[in-house]
């Protein structure tokens, strides 16, 4: 595979046609420059040229070619943080206001579809969140309670409710949340890139900014062939930031998650899977997937901080989805592939003016793909002075994520949480044995 070539996965199977974008070349001035060609700095290029600013973006490879088109597609409000954390530290109003910029990205991209009259790229709509474990007889009661203090839309499904729609005895209550929606990630990113362009703004490939130093009042954002002269300039990479903003880099921890697709599995899926809407689960790195083209099982799954795609990655999926859904046998995986995000140890997007004109729209491995829209809002309302909604994210700053040393630490956290899954999982299962005995 080249760097123009576009990573082997279903998405990239069924995309767009989409020519690939000159490298940028020459001096070019601009009103801001934004770094990176995933969702968050297309969303932000293209509100800011909604805007009327001079917008030029430039990617390292191909648009849409990292995370960004390659993740499970999900549209939903929230963050990877749990929402219960966010009160107890925050308090219920900035909470409920992060929660509501979080809503306004899901908006954005609703919007953006319906401007595009392009339908195909909605796939889906609503999600459930599921329980491997029972809540409890308070879980209603918790989760109405959430939602009032949030001012959200979501609602407690019970387990039987759940069970009519998902076939598996694995799982228990579920949070429906009816204003989530599941797009074509892929053709949807390469959609944004032609709406910039179509508003005057400029889109380069193969373009990696390689330096950035400040000039007088402006920035100059230097690439292999070219640079860009700019008031403002917008970081929205991830880890791979590290030659052009070290800060950033440092902050932003890479890790792999995967997603695999599998053949077309006709009636047995629709027996097991009764619900068109997407569906995951409350573990930390637990699994999320939805049916695409009819009879197709997308499934994603698995949190590690080594990137290196396992040599047994299809075999390792496809019992991911037998573990819940043995019903469905010895299903093909035709598609599997891996994902790289970038995750802060806070588990929140790195939003807002890290200097003046400087910029970060990033980390946003975990949230979906609504959050990448909420920040670019945030960033684009500030660079235009109409509000300084980028401040709700300030308390999650940009602190240094540990380097090597924070991997492993992150990586020993993750090995724990799934230990407790587990255990917990296993407890209960036993416990259900003994009453049945």
């Amino acid at each position: 595979m080249t760097d123009n070539d576009y990573p082997a996965s279903w998405y990239a199977a069924t995309r767009d046609a989409s020519p690939e974008r000159l490298p940028l070349s020459g001096l070019v001035q601009a009103d801001v420059a934004v770094v990176g060609g995933g969702f968050a700095g297309l969303h932000t290029a293209r509100l800011l040229a909604m805007r009327g600013q001079r917008v030029v973006l430039v990617e390292r490879r191909r648009i849409g070619w990292g995370a960004s088109g390659r993740n499970g597609g999900f549209v939903s409000p929230g963050y990877a943080a749990r929402t219960a954390a966010l009160v107890d530290r925050l308090g219920v109003t900035h909470a409920r206001r992060l929660y509501a910029q979080s809503r306004r990205g899901v908006a954005i991209v609703r919007e953006a579809i319906q401007s595009f009259a392009r339908p195909d790229l909605l796939m889906g709509e609503a999600k459930l969140t599921v329980a491997r474990t029972d809540q409890g007889a308070d879980f209603p009661d918790r989760i109405r309670a959430l939602a009032a203090k949030l001012d959200a839309g979501f609602e407690p499904w019970d387990t039987a409710r759940v069970r009519a729609l998902l076939s598996t005895e694995r799982y228990h209550q579920a949070i429906h949340d009816p204003h989530s929606f599941q797009v074509h990630p892929l053709n949807l990113a390469l959609a944004l890139a032609r709406d910039i362009e179509r508003r005057a703004g400029h889109v380069h490939e193969m373009s990696e900014a390689v330096r950035l130093e400040r000039q007088g009042t402006a920035w100059c954002v230097r690439t292999k062939g070219g640079e860009i002269a700019a008031h403002h300039v917008v970081m929205a990479g991830n880890a791979d930031l590290g030659r052009v903003q070290p800060r950033l880099a440092r902050a932003i921890l890479p890790v792999a998650t995967y997603v695999a697709v599998t053949a077309k599995l006709g009636k047995k899926l629709a027996d097991a899977v009764r619900w068109t809407g997407a569906i995951s689960d409350t573990r930390r790195a637990g699994d999320y997937y939805r049916i695409v083209d009819g009879d197709r099982l997308l499934w994603g799954g698995r949190i590690t901080t080594d990137t290196r795609e396992p040599a047994n990655l299809r075999a390792t999926m496809r019992g991911d989805i037998l573990s819940v859904y043995p019903q469905l046998g010895e299903v093909a995986i035709e598609y599997a592939w891996p994902g790289i995000m970038g995750y802060a140890p806070h588990m929140m997007p790195q939003v807002g003016e890290i200097q003046p004109g400087l910029w970060v729209c990033s980390a946003f491995g975990g949230h979906g793909v609504a959050q990448t829209a909420a920040g670019a809002d945030a960033v684009a309302a500030g660079i235009t002075g109409e509000d300084d909604r980028w401040k709700l994210f300030a308390p999650y700053g940009t602190r240094w994520a540990g380097g090597v040393v924070g991997r492993l630490a992150t990586q020993l956290v993750y090995w724990r949480l799934q230990v407790g899954d587990w255990w917990d999982e296993k407890r209960q299962a036993r416990n259900a044995e003994t009453l049945r005995t």
